[in-house]
């Protein structure tokens, strides 16, 4: 049984038993969940599948029902970030909460996420579809980076940790799926004219690795699914990417970065590959996969986007041009409190080749420090985290605007209500 919040009414309204829906709608997935729990529901992909042998796209939950996951086509209602196709973002979510969550929206609030800088008419697309198609109570949208930071922030002071400055002064750095972001905070409020974009996210990591693989070894350009699970396993950020390059380009047995993956057989169609191993049994069927500097020039590309003709300068640039930016005398300030979200932030020494690139660019008497989800924690559930924490502390009676208001004063409440990111 679900320990459903109580909330208040957006806009002073009464005390109720409503339960408060948390979605965090990303570009990749889609966290879904009641406010006041720990985790989320279900985590479900935000796109529309069709399977190479059916006529039909399957979505949300239907995606496990799929029996062959190879040369899948996909639909995402998410282009660049925005959500730009309201067909299929409506069907996904109708799917949410009749049966997933089986919520009934009239009788329900809402917490949902929404791009940084994101498009007045997307965000009024937005308002419009939550209170006069679902007919929610009271609805809150915010950036994912905002409710992230109201997590880590809970989650600091709940360790005892922080002081009142390196609470009140935060960048958020957001490695998502279409795009990175750098967020910089005063106290809850985003300094706006501070907030950077990086052109790189996961899509554009497994879409790179699809094409150096299927130039160098198998065609793999319609294996989104597969590449996407082979650079979740393989890859993994270079403190040093010339000497780790240079390591790569070694013989067979002097390579440290070697390694082979055995791909799928697909006799059920959901079996995925897996790393070879000195126990590992193969036959002669296997089709073995050998990686060696793909491990390292995929993640590299977040910090270095320029090696594929994209002219930026990685997310370590973008969190200095940010905290440039900023007011000279909060700059060291924000350095020490740096939170990393999204999915992309779990590749391993991320953190640290993170750190290490801002020390060259920092004055030496500034203090950097950075912080991820925690031990056990997964960073692209942490905008979820906060959201759900908002609504079991009370925080979200702030933010919430009531069916009644907008039925009043129209989308132009929304205007006035969700400013932050305006």
């Amino acid at each position: 049984m679900l320990n459903h919040a109580k909330v208040r009414g957006g806009s002073g309204g009464m005390s109720t038993n409503r339960q408060v829906v948390v979605l965090d709608n990303g570009g990749y997935t889609c966290k879904a969940g009641i406010g006041g729990q720990d985790q989320p529901l279900r985590v479900l992909p935000n796109c529309a599948v069709k399977p190479k042998r059916e006529r039909r796209f399957f979505l949300a939950d239907q995606i496990d029902d799929i029996l062959d996951l190879s040369q899948v086509i996909y639909k995402r209602p998410c282009e660049r970030g925005y959500t730009t196709n309201w067909d299929i973002q409506c069907e996904i979510w109708d799917r949410v909460y009749k049966h997933v969550l089986k919520i009934n929206p009239s009788e329900s609030d809402l917490l949902v996420s929404e791009p940084v800088c994101n498009l007045r008419s997307l965000s009024r697309s937005m308002d419009e579809i939550v209170f006069e198609k679902y007919q929610f109570q009271n609805y809150a949208r915010l950036p994912a980076p905002s409710m992230a930071l109201y997590y880590a922030n809970s989650a600091l002071a709940n360790k005892g940790g922080a002081g009142m400055l390196s609470e009140t002064y935060s960048v958020v750095v957001d490695v998502g799926y279409s795009f990175s972001h750098v967020v910089p905070f005063m106290e809850e409020a985003p300094i706006n004219h501070a907030i950077k974009r990086v052109s790189v996210g996961g899509k554009l990591l497994t879409n790179y690795l699809k094409e150096v693989i299927s130039y160098r070894a198998f065609s793999m350009m319609d294996e989104t699914h597969l590449i996407n699970h082979v650079k979740e396993k393989v890859c993994f950020t270079s403190t040093d990417f010339q000497v780790d390059l240079v390591k790569a380009k070694l013989s067979k047995k002097k390579n440290p970065y070697r390694l082979e993956y055995v791909l799928p057989t697909h006799v059920d169609g959901k079996t995925l590959g897996y790393i070879k191993t000195e126990d590992s049994k193969t036959t002669d069927d296997d089709q073995i996969l050998t990686l060696s500097n793909e491990r390292i020039t995929v993640p590299e590309l977040l910090f270095s986007p320029s090696m594929i003709g994209i002219k930026q300068g990685g997310i370590a640039e973008a969190i200095t041009q940010s905290v440039k930016a900023c007011h000279p005398d909060i700059q060291a300030l924000l350095y020490k409190n740096i939170v990393l979200i999204g999915g992309s932030t779990k590749f391993p020494n991320f953190q640290k080749r993170l750190r290490q690139d801002l020390r060259a660019q920092v004055p030496s008497d500034w203090e950097i420090n950075i912080r991820s989800a925690g031990s056990g924690v997964d960073p692209s559930l942490c905008a979820w985290k906060g959201g759900s924490m908002m609504v079991k502390s009370g925080a979200y009676s702030n933010y919430s605007l009531s069916k009644k208001t907008y039925e009043e004063y129209g989308p132009d409440a929304c205007k006035r209500k969700f400013y932050w990111y305006a």
